[in-house]
């Protein structure tokens, strides 16, 4: 019996570590393909980058995986101003990029009255991504 004890517990053993090693390999490909939108292509260090991003809570890593490249970097700041509403900061973030983007194809120059009303109107119609 004490055999069979030692037996499921090796194996236990044997499946955590397997498991750690596969989520460890998944969290390592996801940011290599994170990597390209947050580092410099002159400044990047990938094993510090690496340990950054295996300090990221599941939902930090959540937003950054799901907005586009030119996004990602507003969950890193508002990691970095340790928001305590990070949903709230990423969105509002978002909003005021995308509205930024949105206002300035419309053709009102930066800085102008017809560029922040612009700005104000498309932020208060923004529909949260997250």
């Amino acid at each position: 019996m004490r055999h069979i004890v030692h037996v499921f517990m090796l194996v236990g053993t044997a499946l955590l570590f397997s498991s750690l090693s596969t989520s460890q390999a998944v969290a390592e490909d996801l940011y290599d393909e994170l990597r390209h939108c947050l580092d410099s292509a002159t400044q990047g260090n990938p094993v510090e980058g690496e340990n950054w991003w295996n300090r990221r809570s599941a939902e930090e890593q959540k937003y950054m995986i799901e907005l586009p490249c030119e996004e990602k970097y507003i969950v890193a700041v508002c990691v970095f101003l340790y928001d305590p509403d990070l949903k709230g900061c990423t969105n509002k973030g978002v909003a005021r990029f995308r509205a930024d983007r949105h206002c300035a194809a419309q053709g009102h120059e930066i800085l102008s009255e017809e560029r922040a009303a612009c700005s104000r109107e498309y932020v208060a119609n923004f529909k949260p991504v997250f």
